[in-house]
């Protein structure tokens, strides 16, 4: 029952002759009454068991009677000042029981004349409290000095809660930032943006992830990024908890690294435009074959730089590797492609895209894409160590004759691939056709905030 839920039942207009039975008797708090002459008239079951007294030695005595109670004693200054006033009075009092000191909470009123006295022990409650308080003061310790700012909301959006991080990285008061204050810091551009996101995660009960301007209280632009997650309260959902990181600086960066790299990869292309050139002219009439194989080098080459390109020269994934190496030569989907996604490390993407090369010509030349009937299946998978194995598989074309004698695209296979790959191909060279595996090296992808 809530405080002061008896005032309407033993408030100053309850002037009946007695309280009902059943009430009293149903109720879980103690309650006495007292008439004009402060003797006790009245009590019920829970004031019988907390008194630990038979309701013979309760009813009938004198409220000065009663252990500890004095007309000095905190009770009897209560109960005198009800009696006076005619008002009804609450406090918090406390009462040996059982060889321990019990928390009440006392509710007196005025009742036909004397006074009424109802109280429940609430000992637990204020200790539940204080280690509730303990347990948030420790809370707001912990996330004031954590280096990363953290927010938590309600269901409704508003912010309840940020810690001193957050505050640092708002530049702006908590009392301001809590509710709907933080939205004033939004950037307008952005500010449509991250209420629609806020609406729908909220809707969906779901995480979400958002990334804008926040103008900062000195007067900057700051990209702040942004991530929750929904918390419930049993199945209700019950609002976000999350975290703001700034990223400005990261993103600058990575804004002049793009331009360095862009600037990079266009001078790197027209040095490959101007050897494709000067090869051109120097064995234009001196080997066309020769020519056309140096030149295919390098298409090769530039094609890995593509690839690098689109993940800012910090690796690839396999498959993007060799579908780009052998698109050249997959002719009406004679070469099949098969495997996980890996991310293989920059060094080794262009060796495995110059080795992959090299079989898709020597198959259109000599192997089993130089048939109609010929296939060549590719296919990979995780390694036991840090790596994975890539299988090159030519099936249907000419039968296979082990070389005598090794030419470039051998020797890169072969030695060439030791530095970056770290171990040679291994060449099988069979009769129905030609097996090459190649173990390349593999990590995990940078990872990058919001992805």
């Amino acid at each position: 029952m809530e405080d002061g839920a008896y005032d309407e039942h033993f408030g100053p207009e309850a002037s009946r002759p007695m309280l009902p039975r059943e009430f009293l008797d149903g109720l879980s708090e103690s309650f006495l009454q007292f008439d004009a002459d402060w003797m006790c008239i009245d009590c019920n079951p829970a004031a019988v068991s907390f008194l630990q007294r038979p309701r013979s030695q309760i009813v009938g005595r004198s409220l000065w009677n009663f252990p500890r109670v004095s007309r000095g004693s905190p009770f009897g200054v209560l109960c005198c000042r009800v009696r006076e006033t005619h008002s009804p009075e609450e406090a918090e009092a406390t009462f040996p029981r059982r060889g321990q000191l019990r928390l009440l909470l006392v509710q007196v009123f005025p009742l036909n004349g004397g006074v009424g006295a109802v109280w429940r022990d609430i000992t637990e409650v204020r200790e539940a409290e204080r280690e509730l308080a303990d347990s948030e003061h420790h809370f707001r310790t912990l996330a004031d000095n954590m280096p990363a700012a953290a927010w938590a909301s309600g269901a409704g959006g508003t912010l309840t809660f940020i810690n001193e991080a957050m505050v640092e990285t708002l530049g702006r008061n908590r009392e301001v930032l809590l509710g709907d204050g933080w939205l004033e810091a939004v950037d307008g551009a952005d500010f449509e943006r991250l209420l629609t996101t806020l609406r729908q995660a909220r809707q969906a009960a779901s995480p979400f992830e958002y990334e804008g301007g926040f103008r900062h209280a000195d007067g900057s632009l700051r990209v702040i990024h942004l991530h929750g997650r929904p918390r419930f309260r049993g199945n209700a959902f019950a609002g976000h908890i999350g975290t703001a990181q700034d990223v400005t600086e990261r993103r600058r960066f990575e804004r002049r690294q793009a331009l360095l790299i862009g600037e990079l990869n266009h001078r790197v292309k027209n040095t490959l435009a101007t050897v494709q050139s000067v090869i051109s002219q120097t064995l234009r009439e001196v080997d066309a074959e020769r020519e056309a194989s140096l030149n295919g080098r390098l298409m090769a080459l530039s094609a890995a730089h593509d690839v690098l390109i689109k993940r800012a020269w910090e690796g690839a994934y396999l498959s993007d590797i060799v579908t780009t190496a052998i698109a050249p030569y997959a002719h009406a989907n004679r070469v099949e492609v098969e495997g996980p996604q890996i991310w293989v490390p920059t060094g080794a993407t262009v060796a495995l895209s110059m080795a992959l090369h090299e079989l898709a010509t020597n198959a259109t030349k000599y192997g089993a894409l130089s048939t109609p009937a010929g296939e060549v299946k590719v296919q990979w998978a995780a390694d036991d160590g840090q790596g994975a194995l890539v299988e090159w598989r030519e099936m249907g074309g000419p039968e296979v004759i082990t070389p005598t004698r090794s030419g470039f695209g051998s020797r890169l296979l072969g030695r060439g691939l030791a530095g970056e790959l770290g171990a040679p191909a291994e060449l099988e060279f069979r009769p129905e056709g030609l097996v090459c595996r190649l173990r390349v090296p593999s990590r995990e992808p940078a990872a990058t905030d919001g992805e």
